[in-house]
């Protein structure tokens, strides 16, 4: 039997629109000029924390807790203001954004009705993700939701992936794929925990780094077909 494991943001969740809506309400709020470059350089320093993160250089604790402040001091922004107090505020606007990717919503209902065992992997923070995914409507199809704060590591460290097989019944004698939109989490994560990987790769993107996936897919809806030959 072959298991899928679903990565959420921008896989089956819009993480970039919500993103872009909690962002815009930070702004309003902490009085700075919302516009492509302020966002750019906002983008610049949080993705510079997570990669530190997920290099296991940064604990999500200090990652969260700092991101604003570097965001802030890059923009020189005037207004007094807490960092961990915005980053509170960032990530309930974070939570309300549950738009689905297109087609979503069609392929795990699909996939649900041909009896396919479906679990969550997200590399996200139990306060977003989990109110993202109800609300979203899709909660129902997936058997388990793995959260790395949770579970205590994160995409793409092998411990991650030993939690999950270690808390999947009879995991030993399933097949697993793991369906995500990142290279360097959920693509080099499959990789180094032997199972299949589809990049699921909308904008084609080149391959670059160590990953290397099993399959690339630009829409959702090729899923069935793939894991049918499988």
């Amino acid at each position: 039997m072959t298991v899928l494991l679903f990565d959420i943001d921008n896989t089956l969740l819009d993480f970039d629109k919500a993103e872009y809506d909690a962002l815009g309400k930070i702004f309003t709020h902490y009085q700075i000029e919302d516009n492509q470059e302020n966002r750019a350089t906002y983008s610049r320093e949080n993705k510079a924390l997570w990669r530190l993160h997920e290099s296991e250089k940064l604990s999500r604790e200090e990652l969260l807790s700092t991101r604003f402040d570097h965001a802030f001091r890059a923009l020189n922004v005037s207004v007094n203001y807490n960092p961990v107090a915005v980053d509170d505020e960032y990530q309930l606007y974070l939570s309300q954004g549950h738009e689905l990717i297109n087609h979503a919503k069609e392929l795990l209902t699909e996939l649900s009705e041909k009896e396919a065992e479906m679990y969550v992997v997200s590399n996200g923070t139990s306060r977003v993700s989990r109110p993202r995914i109800f609300e979203s409507g899709i909660s129902d199809h997936f058997r388990e939701i793995f959260i790395s704060e949770e579970v205590g590591h994160h995409k793409p460290s092998l411990a991650f992936f030993d939690y999950v097989f270690d808390h999947i019944e009879a995991a030993n004698q399933k097949e697993f794929t793991i369906v995500g939109d990142s290279l360097a989490t959920d693509i080099l994560g499959g990789n180094r925990a032997g199972i299949k990987t589809i990049w699921y790769n909308p904008k084609q993107l080149e391959v670059s780094g160590e990953a290397q996936p099993d399959v690339q897919i630009q829409d959702l809806l090729e899923i069935p077909a793939l894991v049918k030959n499988w």
